[in-house]
């Protein structure tokens, strides 16, 4: 995140959102000052973000309703809440506390409130850590391999296959992370191509776009990307956001778009009712 030298505040009519953020609309970036007045740029794209961590993931440090505010000033549609499932050690949740995110309302403060989870693949026969009984009470699940869960690398071949095998169960209607497979290796593409198969969403994932990201990593995502052209199909973008100031935040997708071969088109953030539709939800 780059910071720029203090100075005054730039005086442009009509623009202020409030005394913290100014909107420069022409170049769409949104400037804001911190505790000691400096401007730190925050590039915007998403207006839909679906994969945030709350308090209830233990290592994130915001509220819902500290999201929903975040969302928006930052002039968001659409967020969803999707901490760990409950067999990640990182992680507070329980069946109960998915299913009981339902009582809130979907809209909160004008912003649609989505609720979700980012499950835990467990196993290789591809079975994940929510409940059928749970799932019904979530707008959508999304899933990944992580470390602190109780799955074991069993070799990329296994590993591929334990993918697919979530993807085919109609449990999941998004992978998070995909591209990642320093901890879990896998065929990229093999997984891909079965994804777009199965009306499955992809993750860009932008919180390894940055010091995270690394030679090989980029290549997987290249990859990805290439084999969703191919397909046909779009790929989601989110945030995973530990934080309401990662929430939306962009920054390293913008450098390494062009490179890893995204276009608007691919992007089915920019395409809530098709989103809605594949989630199966009301808009």
């Amino acid at each position: 995140m780059n910071v720029i030298a203090s100075r005054p505040a730039l005086r442009m009519p009509d623009m202020r959102i409030d005394s913290n953020y100014l909107l420069i609309k022409r170049h769409k970036i949104i400037r804001k000052r911190d505790s000691e007045q400096r401007f730190i740029i925050i590039n915007i794209m998403l207006k839909v973000d679906l994969h945030i961590h709350t308090v209830a993931s233990k290592h994130a440090h915001n509220t819902i309703l500290e999201y929903v505010n975040q969302a928006k000033k930052l002039k968001m549609k659409i967020i969803g809440i999707s901490d760990h499932g409950p067999a990640n050690v990182t992680t507070l949740t329980d069946q109960i506390y998915f299913r009981e995110l339902k009582r809130m309302p979907d809209v909160i403060n004008g912003i649609r409130v989505l609720k979700g989870v980012e499950a835990n693949i467990v196993n290789k026969n591809g079975e994940i850590d929510i409940e059928d009984r749970t799932i019904a009470r979530l707008d959508y699940v999304m899933a990944g391999m992580h470390r602190g869960s109780p799955y074991v690398d069993v070799g990329s071949r296994k590993n591929t296959e334990a993918y697919i095998k979530t993807i085919r169960s109609g449990r999941v209607r998004i992978l998070t992370h995909p591209f990642y497979t320093v901890d879990f290796p896998h065929d990229i593409a093999e997984m891909t191509d079965a994804a777009c198969r199965h009306g499955v969403l992809l993750e860009v994932n932008l919180s390894f776009l940055g010091r995270r990201l690394t030679p090989v990593l980029l290549d997987n995502i290249k990859t990805m990307v290439a084999v969703v052209k191919k397909n046909r199909k779009k790929l989601i973008i989110n945030s995973d956001a530990h934080n309401i100031w990662e929430l939306g935040n962009d920054v390293g997708l913008k450098k390494y778009k062009k490179q890893i071969g995204l276009t608007d088109d691919l992007v089915i953030n920019n395409y809530p009712k098709e989103l809605f539709e594949l989630l199966k939800l009301e808009k």
